[in-house]
């Protein structure tokens, strides 16, 4: 098959949607397939921009990179922004903060949407040229499907096959959006609904959502899960060390964001601060390691303020990867008030660690997933109940008992599904 495949978050940037991208393209071209990579050119001295992460791309991938615009590459934070003090310094800094809240006012439904405009005319260039049989987009975010739709409108005769990570509207992120918005969003959502051929969700809430939203047949829709990549992961394990493991202790280890709106880590640290009142000698063996951003500089001084939690900021692909693989136990903190399952809870399956699940609230998705896997240990969010997991895991620890990944997770399962649905 012929792709034209329409992805934001690509393998130019470090996030799980952009790792999840990486790994569709790798197995389908394994397919034999021939595929073309629309997708945003993010600015080299970016955080977010990850050489090995590109460097793992087939580069039997053609890529056709689209700037975001002047003001978005404005607003994208910097590699060692380290600014001095000066008022020319101050003004650039408070210009890039109006620029910020202007983006959260303006940007509907996403800071790619003038992305997705521009990227449509490179596509519709490249759907004359190269006859594809199949479009296939990612969400998240919307502007993927966005950019599908424009092109999607010139070419009815090509089958377009959505991708929805996340909801849209139901995004607990968005729940506080004004009527202009919603309405503007809620707009775009039904029409790519209506023109799009198939529908691909991670999870069964998710689709069971636009199932009772939109006049969806249940036959064009799928879920697939996300998955890992068992032959990086034995290369990074030999290769990339993790020095903050510290061999004598129990390493807890999360690698990724903090949003607080969808996850609190206070009970998490709250439940520390019982253990070390009660149990000081367990509590003194742990090392807790956590790697990204946090949004909320409380919840960031709460963790910090706490001797065993080690905080620093997101680290490259591979060097979270190697923190994964020598870790002991892997946290999750799940999503409250949402249908989305976060995506590291995969790359967890294909490390040997305890994975350790604290939910979101009671309806938390994940637990679609993690219910009745030995290797999880799920609580909810409370600091009672975390304190309770922590000594099953000291349980674990001290039977020496092995948990091994899980193979239905590799990621060339979970694409060879994909292609078969790209087929149709």
């Amino acid at each position: 098959m012929k792709i034209l495949f329409i992805a934001c978050y690509s393998p130019l940037i470090n996030n799980s949607a952009s790792i999840e991208t990486l790994q569709y393209l790798n197995n389908l071209v394994n397919e034999g397939n021939d595929i073309h990579l629309l997708t945003v050119d993010f600015p080299k001295n970016s955080i977010y921009y990850d050489e090995y992460i590109l460097s793992m791309l087939n580069p039997k991938v053609k890529i056709h990179k689209v700037s975001g615009g002047k003001i978005f590459e404005k607003i994208m934070p910097k590699k060692g922004n380290n600014e001095v003090n000066s008022n020319n310094n101050s003004s650039k800094s408070a210009l890039k903060e109006l620029l910020k809240k202007g983006k959260k006012i303006i940007a509907i439904p996403d800071m790619y949407l003038n992305w997705a405009r521009k990227a449509s005319k490179v596509g519709l260039e490249l759907m004359e040229k190269e006859r594809f049989d199949v479009i296939f987009s990612m969400h998240e975010p919307p502007s993927s499907h966005i950019c599908a739709m424009y092109i999607k409108k010139e070419n009815k005769g090509v089958p377009w096959i959505t991708y929805w990570s996340d909801p849209w509207l139901k995004d607990s992120t968005r729940e506080n959006m004004g009527y202009i918005r919603r309405k503007i969003e809620g707009e775009f959502e039904k029409d790519i609904i209506n023109l799009a051929d198939r529908y691909i969700f991670v999870t069964k809430s998710n689709r069971d959502d636009y199932l009772n939203s939109y006049n969806i047949p249940k036959e064009k829709t799928f879920i697939l899960t996300r998955g890992y990549d068992e032959k990086a992961y034995e290369k990074i394990k030999s290769t990339v060390p993790a020095e903050k493991i510290n061999k004598d202790k129990i390493n807890f280890i999360y690698a990724g964001e903090i949003f607080s709106k969808l996850r609190n880590t206070n009970p998490f640290v709250e439940a520390l601060k019982i253990l070390e009142k009660r149990d000081p000698e367990s509590f003194k063996k742990l090392n807790v390691l956590f790697f990204g951003n946090i949004d909320n500089e409380g919840m960031k001084k709460n963790l910090v303020d706490v001797t065993v939690v080690d905080v620093s900021p997101r680290i490259p692909y591979d060097k979270a990867i190697s923190y994964m693989l020598n870790g002991d136990v892997l946290m999750i903190f799940g999503n409250k008030n949402s249908r989305q399952i976060p995506a590291k809870i995969y790359d967890y399956f294909g490390a040997d660690g305890i994975i350790f699940v604290i939910l979101g609230d009671e309806n938390d998705p994940i637990l679609d997933v993690v219910r009745d896997k030995e290797k999880c240990i799920v609580v909810n969010n409370n600091p009672e109940e975390i304190v309770g997991g922590i000594y099953k895991i000291f349980n674990h620890l001290d039977n020496e008992d092995k948990f091994h990944p899980l193979k239905e997770y590799k990621w060339e399962n979970i694409s060879g599904k994909l292609n078969d649905i790209l087929k149709g």
